[in-house]
Order: C-alpha cells, then structure tokens, then sequence
C-alpha cells in the first residue's frame, strides 16, 4: 500500500451535515483543522502557510465565503491555497458570483460521497501541479541570476533592463497582463547565456568570429531552455527575439519589423541603452550624451525601433538636455 502525502485542510465554519465531508477527508488521509467563522480563518492562515487547501462549509454565508476566497487569492503568502466552497443542497443563486471570486471548486452538498472525495481529490491534483510550475519559475528566475553573476562586468544588467522595459512599456501604455510578460521576459532575456564559455562571456577585448557565432546562440538556446515550460511561454518571443533589428540585420532568425513582437522591441532598446551605458569587458560605460546619439543613429538606420528609442531617452530626460541615472526610475 502507498504512502499518502501529508496534506493539511482547513474547514470554515460549523455544520451538523459535514459528516460526509468528514468521511471524504477520512478516506483520503488527509489532516483536518476547523475554525468557526472568516476572521479565526484569515489569523489560521496568515499562521499556516503551509495549509494546502480551505474548504468552506455551507453555512457561511455566500458574501462571507466569497471574502475568504478573495483574501487568500490576493494574498501573495497564500495565492496557491485551493479554495473549495460548499452550497447547499438544492441552493442554485449566487454560483456566478462564487467563480468570479477565484475559487477553485464549487460543490453541491446533495453529491454522492464519491463524487465529493473525487472532486477533492482533484483539486489538490492541480494544487500539486501549480506547485510544480511555481518551483520552475523560481528555478529559472535562480538560474538567471547564476548567469549574471558569471560576468561581473554585466552585475546588475537584468535589474536595469527589467527598469528600463517597464518604464517604457508604461508609457506605451501596455496593458497589465503585457507588462508582467515584459517585466518575466526581461529577466530571463539572456538566460541562454548558461552555454556560452566564460572565456567568450569575459573576453577583454573583440570577440573573433567564431565566437561571435557562439555568442549568437544564446538567444536560441535559452528560448530551447523554457520551451518546454508552459509557464513562460509568453516571454519566449522575448527570449529568441531581443537581438533582432527592424532593418533585418539582427540574430537569430533576421526578422524585419513588423515581424519583431513589440515586447521584443522594447526589451532591445532597454538591452542595448543599457549596454552603452555601463562597464563592459571591451570598454568602460560610455558617457550618457554619448549613449544618447548613439541610440538616436541606431534609430535612424533601423538598427532599433526609433518611436520606442524617443520614448526611452525622453523617459530618461534627454529632452532637456540631461539623462537620468536608473535609480530614480525605480
């Protein structure tokens, strides 16, 4: 017989009919804790956080169970908490309502013992699946900062370009869904960099062409490292698509604008303006007029998106005449 993971539950609210809810908890092993009503719920949980899932008994009242689900999907600590809200039999109002207020399963207290066991037994199947793809994140995210900290002349570049890709989707006026693909894609832009050769990544002078051919092969790879990750589909374009320019002449696949996704676009602007403004290993961080003539030329050949180049030099105050440092854009 298989060994039956911990799984820790927590019951809202007191009913004399949750004997069949007991019974399903019973059947499938898993620890039961109770509190009376959404306050002693909201402190159990701030205190728990290892609580897998919540079940809310039918005698809550509609309103109250949809302010527990609320906070706890709002709640960055508890966010991944399964929500199950049980109705009574019979009850029909209201389910709407319960869907939009993100729980995760609304079940019929009139449903067979198995059903209720099965429908339970699912939810914590997609819990378990969300974990898997929450622990992909946070190991990518690692991974990306194990890159960067291999070239301590770029230390600090994936925070500067999340900055400057942000403050230019803003006022490009992307839409909240589109800024956090941009901001994820930002960081993980040169995540492919975990295969090319430190000598190459370090190199204090021009790199030859074979290495520059391998340099090349970063924006390929790290979209082959996240492929396979459904979480992280929507930076791939970002990924395989940060070297590429609008006249053709960019890396890996020579798209032209209007092929290059916007999100790629801006993310080339904030890499490059990033790049002629800091430390490399070939030269030191050029002066910021410089870096903005340089953009403005790259802009005029096609070398980078124009409109987004006007709208990061504006942003970092060259409108007047003076660039502004990265940190008083955060």
């Amino acid at each position: 017989m298989g060994h039956k993971p911990q799984v820790n539950v927590l019951v809202v609210g007191q009913d004399a009919a949750l004997n069949l809810l007991e019974q399903a908890l019973g059947n499938l092993g898993w620890q039961k804790n109770s509190v009376p009503d959404v306050p002693w719920a909201m402190k159990y949980l701030r205190d728990h956080l290892d609580t897998q899932l919540v079940i809310l008994a039918p005698t809550l009242a509609p309103a109250l169970q949809m302010e527990l689900c609320r906070a706890t999907k709002e709640d960055q600590r508890t966010h991944f908490t399964m929500v199950v809200a049980l109705h009574p039999a019979g009850s029909v109002t209201g389910r709407a309502e319960m869907w939009e207020s993100q729980v995760d399963d609304y079940i019929n207290m009139a449903a067979p013992a198995w059903e209720l066991e099965a429908r339970l037994a699912r939810v914590l199947r997609f819990k378990r699946a969300t974990d898997s793809l929450e622990d992909s994140s946070a190991l990518m995210l690692a991974l990306a900062a194990i890159i960067e900290g291999k070239d301590h002349y770029t230390c600090g570049h994936v925070e500067r370009v999340e900055t400057y890709a942000l403050e230019t989707g803003r006022r490009v006026d992307l839409e909240p869904e589109a800024l956090e693909t941009l901001k994820l894609g930002a960081i993980l832009h040169d995540i492919g960099k975990i295969g090319v050769p430190d000598q190459i990544l370090n190199k204090p002078g021009k790199l030859t062409d074979e290495e520059m051919a391998v340099m090349r092969q970063h924006p390929v790879i790290g979209y082959d490292i996240l492929k396979p990750l459904r979480t992280f589909r929507a930076v791939l374009p970002i990924t395989r698509w940060h070297h590429e320019r609008p006249n053709g002449r960019g890396y890996p696949d020579g798209l032209q604008s209007p092929e290059i996704p916007l999100l790629a676009r801006i993310t080339a602007v904030a890499d490059v303006f990033d790049a002629l403004s800091t430390d490399r290993p070939y030269r030191p961080a050029l002066p910021l007029e410089k870096c903005q003539a340089i953009m403005l030329e790259e802009g005029t050949v096609g070398n980078l998106d124009m409109d987004l180049v006007r709208v990061l030099l504006k942003l970092m105050g060259s409108a007047v005449g003076t660039l502004t440092p990265v940190q008083t854009l955060s």
